[in-house]
């Protein structure tokens, strides 16, 4: 009687953790899936970003914004540099916020006046 009551019990343990072993495979598939989601993103934006603000601060004529740093990691655009005025910080900004597929601007613009 032992012996049968030994042999059911490895049987029985394999039936109580092999649902356990099913929902781990789940769960393992389902995060590979939604991170391979966040991963297809497309991985030429944002130096397509980049290069579009680049080249719309170059093109404005009403302040000189050639010199800013702009960055681009995950559509989350980051402006450095020096400008000249408020206003000019906050033309940079509206310019990068134009720019499509941006999701949010962080303006890290330093604003000192002209010496003189």
């Amino acid at each position: 009687m032992s012996a049968s009551t030994s042999a059911e019990h490895p049987a029985a343990r394999i039936r109580v953790t092999w649902p356990w072993r099913r929902l781990y495979a789940l769960a393992l598939i389902v995060l590979v899936a939604v991170g391979a989601g966040c991963a297809s993103r497309d991985p030429w934006q944002d130096a397509r970003i980049e290069s579009e603000i680049k080249a719309r601060l170059v093109e404005e004529k009403s302040a000189n914004l050639t010199r800013l740093g702009v960055v681009s990691r995950q559509a989350v655009v980051r402006l450095t540099g020096t400008v000249s005025s408020e206003e000019q910080k906050a033309l940079a900004e509206r310019v990068a916020k134009s720019v499509g597929g941006v999701r949010r601007v962080v303006n890290a613009l330093d604003v000192r006046p002209p010496p003189g």
